[in-house]
């Protein structure tokens, strides 16, 4: 789990992590509306993570479940992120204005590309329009050993995937010891 990697064939998805949207991150040299279906071919862009934590926390709290679990990180392992949507936007609200124009909601990849050995759901509480982008993920995630999320509300972990009503935190913000310690079981 090295900064700055792009995935490559030989390499472990480890785990995916979904969340709302890409926040302040974004592509270097292309556009900011992208969806798996719809990248352009070629390599990926680096990203310009700018004010945006998630990614660095994610890849902290794996970094942590390892060392706790006492295994090894395996050699090219990398975490997925899906987000709800593919807009780069800090603000969301301005995010989803910009995306309710471009509707319905851009397809997923196949279901094969969204297997997963763990997801970790982060994409927040429930909101009438994002629902519809949430329930394409649920029913479209693939084989999954591991599904779980951390509920605002219990202030605790469930292992299994949310409802689109249930609020799923974001990783910024959350206390690592609980996601490090479940972490360190399934991994």
């Amino acid at each position: 789990m090295r900064d700055g990697d792009s995935p490559g064939p030989d390499d472990c998805r480890v785990a995916a992590i979904i969340g709302k949207n890409p926040g302040s991150a974004g592509p270097v040299g292309t556009a900011t509306l992208c969806a798996c279906s719809r990248v352009p071919a070629g390599p990926p862009s680096p990203l310009l993570l700018g004010e945006d934590k998630m990614l660095r926390i994610v890849r902290n709290r794996f970094i942590a479940a390892y060392g706790i679990a006492q295994k090894p990180i395996p050699v090219g392992a990398f975490v997925q992120v899906w987000n709800l949507f593919y807009l780069c936007s800090p603000k969301l609200d301005l995010a989803i204005s910009a995306i309710r124009g471009l509707m319905p909601p851009l397809p997923l990849c196949s279901t094969a590309s969204m297997a997963a050995p763990i997801v970790w759901f982060a994409w927040g509480g429930s909101d009438p329009f994002l629902n519809s982008f949430k329930g394409r993920f649920l029913k479209r995630i693939g084989p999954v050993s591991h599904s779980f999320f951390y509920d605002k509300n219990t202030k605790c972990v469930k292992a299994w995937a949310p409802t689109a009503n249930d609020f799923a935190k974001h990783p910024q913000g959350l206390p690592a010891a609980p996601i490090d310690t479940f972490l360190a079981t399934i991994v």
